[in-house]
């Protein structure tokens, strides 16, 4: 018996210097302990989820309504409107891998996310502020690309700093993806309340007819000064609950090391880079997450001029629609872990896809009612949110303990869908039908097959991202 008890003592022993070993070996690589693995307060969750809400407001306003406003209120060309969100994207892809270094290596997170935040707030309201009254002059474009470039490099800042917050906030692959799919969740939520506001600001008499025009002008003034109020308060929110500590933990250390944090990092910089751009699973995340955003984006895009085209459900159509879209992305974020736990992320991200691409048929096939356009917008959300965040999820995955890296890995997967979706919309308005009589349903084929063709590429994407984990 005293023999047992001496020999499962050894072994345990020889288990717990293993284990010690390997921390330690952990920590000359330079790998990141995140602070909090078991679980993650309420509070932090709450405050987490506000931290990109400011973002998401601006987001849903951009995608659902620039094309509209500026064809139709700014009575811009859809050319010119479409270079204007080509170059929306453009800056944001420019500054993403930008912000992806420069988040992980100087300051801290929360810093620079104040900076994207100040950004956001003071070039946001001038995109449809309608501040110049003759919106054709030299004066009226140099103010659109100029707010629109502060715009987005704001957004960019906001946004890796924020994704970058998840590896460091838990190390649990759960964990992750349950934040990822709060922060979704918050993101649908902003976009629910973008809707609303616009349903309450736009008349929605039958008589105003869908159409809209530069009399609406101050209307969208009122709404984006609105959305920013009630996304600033949203950031203060999240920087005053949310413990910096949490993030920073890993920084505390390495200074506590000899030498501080810049001989400890110097020498691994470049391997990791180097690791990262020479890494063909990455590629094959990225490309996943290009398809699962250029499904949500161009389908929020063009979803507002597929309503106008049909000329169903009145001017109050442009918010409801879109709206019961986020509310349906805002159940299946909530379903999704539940899902997740009982499937796994690559079964759900092919439900996702085949739900989106459902949606693209039932636009093209299924008529144009208003209960086909509900239809359509139900089916588009769901779609959007479970792509979305299983897209995410495979890429905190995919970053695993090498923490110290997770804002260049998010940057490059969200370089690649900011140039695609751009180029993309460029190409469909510089192809735009103007005559009606000889193109009547060319937003409505638009959108089908935005939605089919971004899906069937997430789903050929798939294929080969489970392949590569398999083997």
């Amino acid at each position: 018996m005293a023999f047992r008890i001496l020999k499962n003592f050894v072994v345990r022993y020889r288990s717990w210097i293993a284990q010690q070993q390997a921390g330690s070996r952990m920590a000359q690589m330079g790998e990141r302990t995140p602070l909090v693995d078991a679980t993650i307060s309420l509070t932090t969750r709450t405050a987490y989820a506000l931290g990109h809400v400011f973002n998401d407001l601006t987001a849903a306003m951009w995608f659902s309504y620039t094309l509209l406003f500026l064809q139709r209120v700014a009575l811009l060309e859809p050319l010119t409107a479409g270079c204007f969100l080509l170059l929306g994207q453009v800056i944001d892809a420019l500054m993403t891998p930008v912000f992806g270094v420069l988040v992980d290596k100087y300051s801290k997170k929360k810093t620079w996310h104040v900076v994207g935040s100040i950004m956001v707030i003071f070039s946001f309201p001038p995109i449809f502020g309608s501040f110049v009254r003759n919106t054709r002059s030299a004066v009226s474009m140099f103010v659109y690309v100029l707010s629109i470039t502060i715009f987005q490099t704001g957004w960019a800042a906001v946004q890796i700093s924020h994704l970058s917050m998840i590896p460091a906030l838990t190390s649990s692959s759960i964990l992750r993806t349950e934040l990822t799919a709060i922060r979704y969740s918050a993101q649908v939520g902003a976009a629910v309340i973008v809707f609303i506001v616009t349903w309450i600001v736009l008349p929605s008499s039958e008589e105003s007819g869908v159409r809209l025009g530069p009399t609406d002008s101050f209307k969208f003034r009122n709404i984006v000064v609105v959305l920013s109020l009630l996304g600033a308060v949203a950031t203060i929110l999240f920087h005053v609950f949310l413990n910096a500590r949490l993030l920073e933990v890993s920084d505390s250390s390495a200074s506590a090391k000899p030498g501080g944090v810049e001989a400890a990092s110097r020498a691994p910089d470049a391997n990791r880079h180097k690791y990262w751009f020479g890494n063909s699973l990455l590629a094959r995340v990225a490309m996943l997450y290009v398809a699962s955003r250029l499904f949500n984006t161009l389908a929020t895009v063009y979803l507002p001029l597929y309503i106008e085209e049909t000329a169903v459900g009145g001017r109050q159509a442009l918010a409801t629609v879109p709206l019961a879209s986020y509310i349906a992305s805002f159940v299946a974020a909530l379903l999704l872990k539940y899902m997740n736990e009982s499937c796994g992320t690559k079964v759900c991200y092919l439900l996702g896809s085949l739900i989106g691409i459902l949606a693209a048929a039932i636009v093209e096939f299924a008529g144009s009612s208003e209960a086909v356009m509900y239809s359509v917008a139900v089916l588009i959300g769901a779609g959007s949110s479970i792509t979305m965040v299983t897209a995410l999820s495979i890429t905190a995955e995919l970053i695993g303990p090498r923490t110290e890296s997770s804002a260049l890995v998010y940057s490059i997967v969200t370089f690649l869908d900011k140039v695609v979706t751009g180029l993309v919309v460029i190409v469909i308005e510089k192809w735009r039908c103007i005559d009606k009589e000889l193109c009547p349903t060319y937003n409505r084929d638009t959108l089908a097959l935005v939605c089919a063709t971004s899906m069937a590429l997430g789903l050929v994407t798939l294929s080969f991202v489970s392949r590569c984990i398999s083997n």
